[in-house]
């Protein structure tokens, strides 16, 4: 009978120790969670100006290069007789710069560009972004990020024409774009394209793009 009650009382015992272990872990776990995890600054953006007629943003995240092209277009949009040609040569300059610069991008969803894009070819874009070239970018929520990833130097138009375009079953004036351009560091990303834009009432907007 004896021996019945000390093997009681060790469990007993047993089971309070286990108890204070796990109050205690759960509270170490809290304490990081609710008080060193709130210490840190979440990354986020704000606004500096908009072209609100277009829809183009130019936020604090986005790179030197991005606001000097921003402020180009800025200055052909503000015309009253906008120079298509140029419109469409800053826009590419932009997308470039926005789309293929991931240093400065939040999380792999955070997809560069898509202001510029058809808004009926967006998801898809972002699908495909997402899948290739955005797929490896790391979180950077609490800017502590120390990943390589691309920042584009520079971007050049190559040469530029005129012609007609077929999307949707319609014929639109559009502009064929060949564009290069130089990163900060060579990471081995893609450096030139062909894009296609199409003339959406008054707005360009890209409906592709192609390899040389």
């Amino acid at each position: 009978m004896k021996r019945k009650v000390n093997k009681n009382r060790m469990f007993y015992f047993v089971v309070s120790v286990l108890t204070v272990i796990i109050i205690v872990v759960s509270g170490v776990k809290v304490f990081f969670d609710f008080f060193v995890s709130d210490d840190r600054s979440v990354v986020s953006k704000t606004t500096l100006d908009q072209m609100e007629v277009y829809g183009y943003t130019l936020d604090d995240l986005d790179t030197e290069l991005y606001k000097v092209y921003f402020d180009e277009l800025k200055g052909i949009l503000d015309k009253d007789d906008v120079d298509y040609k140029l419109y469409a040569e800053g826009l590419v300059k932009l997308f470039v710069t926005d789309f293929y610069t991931l240093d400065n991008k939040v999380t792999s969803s955070d997809i560069g560009g898509t202001e510029f894009i058809h808004s009926n070819l967006v998801d898809n874009f972002k699908m495909n972004a997402g899948d290739t070239m955005y797929k490896h970018v790391k979180n950077n929520v609490y800017g502590d990020r120390t990943q390589e990833l691309p920042k584009v130097n520079s971007v050049s138009i190559d040469y530029i024409t005129e012609e007609e375009y077929s999307y949707d079953s319609k014929q639109y004036d559009a502009y064929k774009v060949s564009a290069s351009w130089e990163y900060e560091k060579d990471l081995g990303y893609e450096s030139k394209g062909v894009f296609y834009l199409i003339k959406d009432s008054n707005k360009l907007v890209i409906v592709e793009k192609s390899g040389e």
